[in-house]
C-alpha cells in the first residue's frame, strides 16, 4: 500500500467519529432518495404491469341505460380497439351483528368472471356462474376488513329486492385499485366493497335485461383520446351518458397518480437539504484537518509529492466519508422502500408486488453524494495544494485579538471572562459558526415541515368534517327524488333537521378550455352544509350565478364576472351560460356551487333531491339507520363521525410511520453538525482549556467554554430553523398539492416546540459525549503538544 493511502486510513480512523457523523447525514440523504425513487419506480412498474396484464381500459363511460347493441356502435368509432359494456349496480348489504350501513357496487362479468377489459384477478375461489344471482366474487380488501371467506353468505338489497349472496371467489381488478363510495372522502373497506356477479344474473337482478349502464374502451396505438371521447359522448348522449373520461380522470388511477407525484416531489425537496449540510460539514472538517497537518503537507512536498497527489489524497478522504454514507443510506433506503411499497400494495389493492430499485437509482444517489462531498472538499484541497514547503513547515501565525465591538459589548453587558472567550471565538470564525447554525436550523426546518403535514391533515379534517359538513348522516338515493321525500325523512323518529343535496354533472367551458365537474346545489339558508375556505372561514353562496373553487377557476381561466358555458351531461343535455359570481379557495377537489333555482333551470326536471343531509338525535341513531336501510329508494347511508374516525386512523397508521423516519433524519443532521463542531472546537481549544485548568479553573468552568459556545450557536439556530421551516413547509405543501387534495398550511404552535425539542435533545446528547473529553483532558500532553 502506498504511503499516502496508509496515511488516509490512519486519518479516517483518527477522525472516525467525525467521519461517521458526516456519513450519517449523507446516508440520510441517500436513504430518502433511494426510498422515494425506489417506491416510485416499483409502484409504477407494478401499476403498468397490472394494467397491461389485465387490460385496464383507456376510456370509461357511465350512462343511465343503453341497449347492448351500443357496444358495436362504439367499437366502430375510429381509434377504438376494444369496447365492452357492463352493468354497475349499487346494493345495500345487511350484517346481522352490525347496525352500520354497508354498501357494495356490483359489476357484471362473463362466465367464470371473464371479461375483455378490466379483467378480474382471482386470489381465491372461482368466478361466478353467468346466470346464478346468488354467486359473487368480492374484492380482497372488503373480505379482509369484514372477515369474509369463501362460502360466506351475505344478505343484500339489490335494486329494491332482497337476495342472499354467496361468496364463491375473492379477487381484485385494475379499475378498482382505489375504490371509494360516492360522496366519501376516503375509502372504507369495512363499509364499501366491490362485487362481481354473472352478467345474466345481474341483468335480472337490476331489471336491465339486454341493457348496460357502463362502457370501457381500449384505444388503438396512436389514437387521439380527445377525438374518441368526442364521438363517444355524441353516441351515448341520448342514453343519459354523463361524459366519457380517460385514465387520467378515472378515480382509481387519479388517486394513485397523485401519490406517485408526491413521491417524486419528495426526492426534489428533502435529499438536497441533507446534501447541502454534508457539503458544509466536509468543508469544515477537511479544512480543519489540513490546517492541523501543515507540517505533514510541507514534508510531503519536500519529499517530492506534487500538488495533484496531495490534493487527490485529501479528496479521497471526502470520497471515503461519502462512501460510508452511501453504503449505510443504500441499505436503509432499500429497506424503507420495501416497507413502504408493501404498505402501498395493500392500500392500493395490487395482486402482486414488484419491488426493485433500479441500479441507476443507486448510481444517481451515489453520484449526488460524491458530488456534495467533493464540492465540500474543494476549498481544503485548494488550500493544501497552495501551501509551499517552507510556509507549510512553519507554525501558523497565532490569531490576533483586538478590543473591538465584541469586547466593548461584553464590558457593557457585564459578561464574564468565560463568556467573552465564547463570543470572541464565534466572532473569530464567523463562517464556521454560520455552518453550525445553518446545519442545526435545517434539521429543525426539515422536522417541522414534516410535522406540519399532520397539522395540515388535521386542519383539513376539521375544515371538511366539522365546518363544512355539519350533518350527522347523509342519505343517498338510487335516483333523484322530488321534495316529498324530505317530508318523509323529517317525520322519522330522531330526525331534527333535513336538507336536500344534489350534484349535477356538467361540462364547463371557457373558450377552448373545458372541464367536467359536478355543480352542487345549495341554498343560502342551509345550515347542515357550508362552503368553507382554506382558512376556515365560511363563504356565503352568491344570490345568483356560480361559485367556483379556485382550482377549477384556474383551470378554466375564469374570474368573478366572467361567463362560462355550461352543458348538462345526461338528461336533457341542455346548454346555458352562467356568470361566475365568486371564487372560493377550497382544499378538496375542483368544485362548483349554485342555487337550486339555477340548477332547476338547467336540468328542467322536478326531482331536485339527489341526497339528503340529516341532523339527528344520537339516542335514535340505531333505530333511524335500521329504518333508512329498509327503504327501497335509499342507495347508501354515510355517517360523518365514522368517516372522520377512519381519516384519523389513516393519519395515525401512515403519516406517523413517516414521522418516525424524519425524526431520525433530522436528529442525524443535528448529531452530524453538533458532533463535528464540538470536535473541532475541542481540538482547537484544547491548549486553552488545559491552560485554564492549570490556572485553577474547575472542570465545570472549563467545560462551559466548549459547551457554552455550542449552546449559544444551537439557541441561535432555533429561531432561524423555525423561520426556515415555515418557508420550507409552504414549499412542500405547494409541491405536494394535487387536483384531488390540497393540504392547508396550518402549523400548530406545538409543532415548533416539538421540532425544537427533538433537535435540542439530539444536540445536547451529542455535546455531552464530547464534553467527556474535557473531563478527561490530559493537561501535560496537551500543553507539550505543538499546535
Amino acid at each position: 500500500m502506498r504511503a499516502l493511502d496508509t496515511k488516509l486510513l490512519r486519518d479516517l480512523w483518527r477522525l472516525r467519529g467525525q467521519a461517521l457523523a458526516i456519513g450519517l447525514v449523507i446516508g440520510a440523504a441517500m436513504a430518502t432518495f433511494v426510498m422515494a425513487m425506489g417506491v416510485h419506480h416499483s409502484l409504477t412498474q407494478t401499476r403498468d404491469a397490472y394494467y397491461d396484464r389485465n387490460q385496464y381500459g383507456d376510456i370509461f363511460v357511465s350512462m343511465t341505460r343503453a341497449p347492448r347493441s351500443i357496444v358495436q356502435r362504439i367499437e366502430a368509432v375510429e381509434g377504438v380497439a376494444i369496447a365492452e359494456g357492463r352493468i354497475e349496480q349499487f346494493a345495500t348489504l345487511e350484517f346481522a351483528d352490525r347496525i352500520e350501513p354497508v354498501r357494495a357496487l356490483i359489476n357484471s362479468v362473463g362466465a367464470g368472471g371473464e371479461s375483455k377489459l378490466n379483467r378480474l384477478v382471482l386470489a381465491e375461489g372461482r368466478g361466478p356462474v353467468i346466470d346464478k344471482a346468488s354467486e359473487v366474487v368480492i374484492d380482497k380488501a372488503f373480505a379482509d376488513a369484514n372477515d369474509l371467506e369463501l362460502g360466506a353468505r351475505i344478505d343484500a338489497v339489490v335494486y329494491g329486492s332482497r337476495t342472499r349472496l354467496e361468496v364463491v371467489g375473492i379477487g381484485l381488478a385494475p379499475d378498482y385499485i382505489w375504490s371509494i363510495a360516492p360522496g366519501e372522502l376516503i375509502p372504507d373497506a369495512s363499509r364499501y366493497g366491490i362485487f362481481w356477479m354473472g352478467e345474466k344474473a345481474l341483468e335480472a337482478a337490476s331489471g336491465r335485461t339486454g341493457a348496460i349502464n357502463a362502457l370501457s374502451l381500449k384505444l388503438e396505438r396512436g389514437a387521439s383520446e380527445d377525438e374518441v371521447v368526442r364521438h363517444v359522448d355524441a353516441i351515448v348522449a341520448q342514453y343519459g351518458g354523463t361524459g366519457a373520461v380517460g385514465r387520467e380522470d378515472h378515480m382509481s388511477n387519479a388517486f394513485l397518480t397523485s401519490e406517485l407525484d408526491q413521491l417524486e416531489a419528495m426526492t426534489t425537496i428533502i435529499p438536497p437539504i441533507f446534501l447541502l449540510v454534508s457539503t458544509f460539514l466536509v468543508y469544515v472538517v477537511l479544512g480543519r484537518t489540513i490546517r492541523t497537518e501543515r507540517e505533514e503537507i510541507g514534508l510531503m512536498k519536500a519529499f517530492g509529492y506534487g500538488n495533484w497527489a496531495i490534493g487527490w489524497h485529501y479528496l479521497k478522504f471526502a470520497i471515503a466519508v461519502a462512501l460510508i454514507g452511501i453504503l449505510m443510506g443504500s441499505a436503509l433506503g432499500w429497506w424503507m422502500g420495501l416497507s413502504m411499497t408493501e404498505q402501498y400494495a395493500e392500500y392500493y389493492r395490487f395482486p402482486f408486488l414488484y419491488y426493485q430499485v433500479a441500479p441507476n437509482v443507486f448510481a444517481t444517489g451515489a453520484a449526488l453524494a460524491f458530488g456534495s462531498a467533493g464540492i465540500g472538499a474543494i476549498g481544503g484541497v485548494r488550500a493544501a495544494a497552495a501551501l509551499t514547503p517552507a510556509v507549510a513547515m512553519s507554525a501558523p501565525p497565532p490569531p490576533i485579538y483586538r478590543a473591538g465591538l465584541v469586547e466593548k459589548f461584553g464590558q457593557w453587558a457585564g459578561i464574564s471572562a468565560v463568556g467573552n472567550m465564547i463570543i470572541r471565538h464565534i466572532a473569530r470564525w464567523p463562517g464556521r459558526s454560520a455552518v453550525t447554525v445553518s446545519g442545526v436550523a435545517l434539521s429543525l426546518a426539515l422536522l417541522f415541515a414534516t410535522i406540519q403535514f399532520i397539522d395540515g391533515s388535521r386542519a383539513m379534517l376539521d375544515n371538511y368534517f366539522f365546518r363544512a359538513q355539519r350533518q350527522d348522516i347523509s342519505v343517498a338515493f338510487i335516483e333523484p327524488q322530488n321534495e316529498k321525500v324530505l317530508f318523509e325523512l323529517a317525520s322519522m323518529p330522531g330526525v331534527l333537521r333535513v336538507e336536500p343535496a344534489r350534484a349535477v354533472p356538467v361540462v364547463m367551458r371557457n373558450g377552448a378550455l373545458s372541464e367536467r365537474v359536478g355543480i352542487e346545489a345549495a341554498e343560502i339558508d342551509d345550515r347542515l352544509s357550508a362552503r368553507v375556505d382554506a382558512n376556515g372561514f365560511e363563504v356565503p353562496l352568491p344570490a345568483s350565478g356560480l361559485m367556483l373553487s379556485r382550482s377549477l377557476a384556474k383551470k378554466l381561466d375564469l374570474a368573478p364576472g366572467d361567463r362560462a358555458e355550461v352543458e348538462l351531461l345526461g338528461g336533457r343535455q341542455t346548454k346555458t351560460t352562467l356568470t361566475v359570481a365568486s371564487i372560493i379557495d377550497e382544499l378538496i377537489g375542483t368544485r362548483a356551487y349554485a342555487r337550486n333555482e339555477a340548477l332547476s333551470r338547467l336540468t328542467r326536471d322536478g326531482t331536485p333531491v339527489g341526497s339528503a343531509n340529516l341532523l339527528i338525535d344520537p339516542l335514535y341513531r340505531d333505530q333511524l339507520i335500521t329504518e333508512l336501510s329498509d327503504m327501497p329508494l335509499v342507495l347508501g347511508i354515510t355517517e360523518r363521525d365514522a368517516a372522520m374516525q377512519l381519516f384519523e386512523e389513516i393519519i395515525e397508521e401512515n403519516i406517523m410511520v413517516m414521522m418516525g423516519f424524519y425524526i431520525a433524519f433530522a436528529a442525524a443532521i443535528a448529531v452530524g453538525v453538533v458532533y463535528n463542531s464540538a470536535r473541532i472546537l475541542f481540538s482547537e481549544r484544547a491548549h486553552e482549556l488545559a491552560t485554564m485548568r492549570v490556572l485553577g479553573y474547575h472542570r465545570s468552568e472549563v467545560g462551559i467554554v466548549l459547551l457554552g459556545e455550542l449552546a449559544l450557536l444551537v439557541v441561535v439556530a432555533v429561531p432561524v430553523g423555525c423561520l426556515t421551516g415555515y418557508l420550507l413547509a409552504q414549499l412542500m405543501v405547494a409541491m405536494f398539492s394535487s387536483d384531488l387534495f390540497r393540504l392547508p398550511f396550518a402549523p400548530d404552535r406545538s409543532s415548533y416546540g416539538f421540532a425544537a425539542l427533538v433537535v435540542l435533545a439530539a444536540a445536547s446528547a451529542t455535546a455531552l459525549i464530547v464534553a467527556r473529553r474535557v473531563a478527561r483532558l490530559d493537561m501535560v500532553r496537551v500543553l507539550k503538544a505543538r499546535d
